[in-house]
């Protein structure tokens, strides 16, 4: 054994002896072997050169060119000259074909990785044959033609990077908008969902997050039912992960109206499930919150940020489209990234994402391409939180006035209500009636279910002085027809006469009041065909919704005495 060491020992110092070295390790491509951004000026997008990189690792020189966008099969050709002190050496890299040196220099070789997922196209040279520091152009042509389609202005080799880059805010919103198990799965990494009917979910996003090092804005995940329907996939631990890494930014979300309240429940629910509170906000209904500096806000101009008093206003992406593929970036995207990087504004910005159900940045086979694409690009600089924060600001903003809504007698109801979980549930569950929306049906379901606000706060105010009761004279929750309400000092129990439904139970323990039996409609409205809904017919308007217990699966709600 020790002989064997010994002629090993031997063997290593022959090696050095020779020269021999370790191959040097690849890192990836970062801002400072940047040279040159290029104008779009091609006519086609696998000639349209974007960028030029160079740099040395161990005996290598490596110069990297960023195209638009380079199909499988290449249907262009590139050259590339380099202008040294003592030679001008030109690389031929043809479509079909090897690859060609044309120098003085004897013995240079070149090696040529064309990458069509990342767009770039790398060679790689002995540099002890050449000279430095060098100057370089880079010539891209259509099949057949001389002249060539895109070329680049002369840069040289040791230039120093450009000072401007493309930066991107990337939020999401309806991140995680899950109410029941079913849901959640669907939502987390569903079938045949999402905009083109594959694999779609959030969990594609993270996955991407944490392998690119991509930092995203999640809007609405802080709310309470996404964040147990999180916990409920077992996806919560990664989640805090991220966001500890700063690679994720999840704002306190005013997911609903009152935003003050909504606000409230979003940082409690945060806090339950152990993730940090946040100086940003976001509001789906759109309007300011002043307890916050920094705030995510549907700007009429999504590509700058703005400021509106002490509130920096960070826009969201203007409008749900095509961003992600599975070859990366759409060529809309890239387009605007290459304008951003080059434009004399710095407050220029680039905002991607959208509504993630409706976003192709959640299919499975699109996501990991994008962010690596995004990643893989020095030029492209994706905010975080502290970039957010201090990216410069453009002019400032003055939102308009948001119209004075009608008094609610239940919201007053509600601001009035004993400070109990009874109240709790009950301010959940107005919060879930009255989240932005745009769909009138929905609303006119909504409108059917309100009076749940009602047999909640009913249910409050005994826990807050139990007695006996039967009385079936109460109309709780306004929809003309009177509840039967059996109760004692532990026992609040709700029964609807049509029906002869029990649609609620509350137990009073020792630690506060429990509720044993909900209809579903206190948790979520909505969720199925649309084409069966009928408001006027009160509790029955949703056939889907499950309206209690103890009740006939045959004239669910025939009438009783």
């Amino acid at each position: 054994m020790s002989r064997f060491f010994s002629l090993l020992f031997i063997s290593c110092l022959l090696l050095t002896a020779m020269g021999c070295q370790s191959a040097p390790v690849r890192r990836a491509w970062e801002i400072a072997d940047l040279r040159l951004l290029d104008p779009l000026d091609a006519p086609a997008p696998s000639v349209e050169i974007l960028a030029v990189y160079t740099r040395t690792l161990g005996s290598d020189l490596e110069i990297r060119l960023d195209l638009l966008d380079l199909p499988l099969i290449p249907d262009y050709d590139l050259t590339l000259r380099l202008i040294t002190p003592v030679d001008e050496i030109t690389l031929l890299l043809p479509a079909s074909g090897k690859p060609a040196v044309t120098s003085g220099t004897p013995g240079l070789r070149l090696r040529l990785v064309r990458d069509p997922w990342l767009d770039t196209v790398i060679v790689r040279l002995n540099r002890l044959y050449i000279s430095q520091p060098f100057s370089l152009q880079a010539m891209a042509y259509l099949p057949g033609q001389i002249t060539p389609a895109d070329e680049t202005a002369l840069v040289r080799s040791d230039a120093l990077p450009p000072t401007q880059r493309a930066p991107v805010a990337l939020a999401f919103r309806d991140v995680f908008p899950a109410y029941t198990p079913a849901q959640a799965l669907r939502r987390w990494d569903g079938a045949h969902t999402g905009p083109n009917g594959g694999r779609h979910g959030l969990k594609h996003i993270l996955n991407a997050v944490e392998e690119t090092r991509i930092p995203v804005v999640l809007l609405d995940l802080k709310t309470p039912a996404s964040l147990a329907a999180l916990d409920f996939v077992g996806a919560l631990s990664q989640v805090r992960r991220l966001s500890a890494d700063n690679l994720l930014i999840l704002p306190a979300a005013a997911y609903s109206q009152p935003a003050d309240m909504a606000l409230a429940f979003s940082r409690d629910a945060a806090e339950g499930f152990g993730l940090p509170g946040s100086q940003f906000a976001y509001a789906a209904g759109a309007d300011l919150q002043p307890a916050y500096r920094y705030q995510f806000f549907p700007l009429p101009d999504a590509t700058h940020l703005t400021r509106s008093g002490a509130t920096r206003l960070i826009p969201l992406p203007a409008a749900d489209a095509i961003q992600a593929t599975a070859d990366g970036p759409s060529l809309d995207v890239r387009r605007l990234l290459v304008e951003a990087a080059l434009s004399p504004d710095e407050t220029d910005l680039v905002t991607l994402g959208g509504s993630l159900p409706n976003s192709t940045w959640g299919v499975s086979d699109d996501a990991y391409p994008t962010f690596a694409w995004l990643a893989g690009h020095p030029w492209v600089w994706v905010l975080d939180g502290y970039d957010l924060m201090t990216f410069p600001v453009g002019v400032n903003y003055v939102p308009p006035e948001q119209p004075v809504s009608e008094a609610d007698p239940w919201l007053e109801a509600l601001r009035q209500a004993p400070e109990n979980e009874i109240t709790h549930s009950a301010w959940k569950t107005y919060l879930m009636l009255h989240s932005p929306t745009d769909d009138a049906a929905l609303w006119s379901l909504r409108d059917a279910y309100a009076g749940q606000i009602g047999i909640l706060l009913a249910a409050a105010g005994w826990a807050e002085t139990p007695a006996s009761l039967a009385d079936c004279s109460r109309d709780l929750d306004q929809d003309g027809r009177a509840e039967c309400i059996l109760a004692n000092p532990r026992y609040f129990a709700v029964i609807e006469t049509n029906g002869a439904r029990l649609t609620h139970l509350f137990f009073l323990g020792e630690n506060g009041p429990h509720q044993l039996v909900a209809p579903t409609v206190q948790f979520v409205v909505g969720l199925s065909d649309p084409s069966q809904w009928h408001p006027e017919r009160g509790d029955a308007a949703d056939p889907n919704a499950v309206m209690g217990a103890f009740s006939d699966t045959i004239g669910t709600f025939d009438e009783y005495s």
